[in-house]
């Protein structure tokens, strides 16, 4: 990260971050600005991966066709345009057609500056992606950091207008800035894949995708329910019950920074394969724990499932990045098409996957629904051999 451009780089993955996430701490203004219920608002929001599911299917053809100059300002102006346009809206369908261009947005975004990332790695060499993820996460949590503390003192609509503004413009002053290392446009006939083919079972790699879905629903499973794990079965305030998920940013920025000096002395696939067992048993244990405790002794019982969310966190924090490097190397397709095809498969499980651990809880308890991404992440291990193979 000591060169110019990858320090630009590293600058535009943060903005990412720092941009989407911080109108998602006012969630409640927003649903009161619209006067939806609860299942009505939770419904709205899914509707984003409607969009999601459009630009994995597409982007990634456009990325290789046209560059990532290109696809980068397009993606970054529709996720702006519609993060600032998002807390503008009067309506339910105006929403509904804001939330998907915002899901289209991030997601073309995601692959477009990822491919150029891939890019910059090959060219150049070093373990960049992790770290470029981690900018991500630190964006992300000083966002929301900010959202909370200005959310009583500056209106939802100029503090989010201010944000998505400023971070266009750096975006797009930091892009003019790194043009020349910027990935060109190229037609390869030969290396386009139809949309027949991209969904094809044989064109999918299965293990990169399954892979890749069971490290990430753990850390989408904490997101959803951990605050609300921690007021209602573990009975501390809103305030305290936020802990856990910022404890989970802070090891996964920390992990994504620093795993590049890990692996200098332990391969890849080895990492992988323990810290996927080590961070899939102390979270399941610190919940399980953590919800028994709590009925006599409510602090301890947080304090054990807070601890049990970062070391999970430090388990899992380098994990996608990985993925993500791992089937690029594996397959022969431009890396936009392999991460539009890898997220197209994973948004698509991991949306069910969600809905199963919803109904999980309202049927039991957040404590055994938040068993399942637990014993899910053990089958990462089982693909330690194929990572440590592809020697990335």
């Amino acid at each position: 990260m000591n060169t110019p451009v990858r320090k630009s780089l590293g600058a535009i993955f943060f903005l990412f971050g720092f941009g989407i996430m911080a109108w998602i701490p006012r969630f409640p203004e927003v649903k009161q600005n619209l006067h939806l219920s609860n299942g009505q608002f939770g419904t709205l929001i899914s509707t984003g991966s409607i969009g999601s599911v459009f630009s994995f299917l597409l982007i990634g053809h456009y990325v290789h066709r046209f560059g990532t100059r290109i696809s980068i300002s397009v993606s970054a102006t529709a996720l702006f345009v519609a993060t600032a346009g998002i807390v503008h809206v009067s309506s339910s369908w105006q929403f509904l057609l804001c939330n998907i261009v915002l899901g289209a947005g991030v997601s073309a975004f995601h692959i477009s500056i990822n491919g150029q990332a891939f890019a910059e790695q090959e060219r150049n060499g070093g373990s960049i992606i992790p770290r470029f993820h981690g900018l991500w996460a630190a964006g992300a949590l000083v966002t929301a950091i900010l959202s909370g503390f200005l959310t009583s003192r500056v209106s939802l609509r100029t503090h989010i207008d201010i944000v998505a503004g400023i971070s266009y413009l750096l975006v797009l002053i930091l892009l003019k800035r790194i043009s020349s290392t910027l990935v060109p446009a190229s037609i390869e006939p030969n290396r386009e894949l139809s949309l027949h083919q991209l969904l094809s079972v044989s064109n999918i790699d299965w293990v990169m995708t399954l892979g890749l879905t069971c490290a990430t629903l753990i850390e989408f499973a904490i997101g959803d329910w951990a605050t609300i794990f921690s007021k209602e079965d573990l009975h501390m305030s809103a305030g305290v019950s936020t802990i856990p998920y910022i404890l989970l940013m802070v090891a996964i920025i920390s992990g994504r920074l620093t795993v590049h000096r890990i692996v200098e002395k332990i391969d890849v696939g080895t990492l992988v394969r323990y810290s996927s067992i080590v961070g899939s048993l102390t979270f399941m244990i610190s919940v399980t724990l953590g919800a028994y405790i709590s009925k006599s002794s409510p602090t301890i019982g947080f304090v054990i499932f807070a601890s049990g969310t970062l070391v999970t966190g430090l388990g899992i924090s380098y994990l996608a990045p990985t993925y993500f490097l791992t089937a690029n190397k594996r397959s022969s397709l431009p890396s936009a098409m392999v991460l539009g095809q890898l997220g197209l498969i994973q948004t698509i499980l991991i949306f069910a996957l969600k809905t199963i651990l919803a109904w999980t809880a309202q049927l039991t308890s957040i404590s055994v629904a938040l068993l399942l991404p637990g014993a899910m992440l053990l089958g990462v291990a089982l693909t330690a051999p194929v990572i440590r193979k592809a020697n990335i």
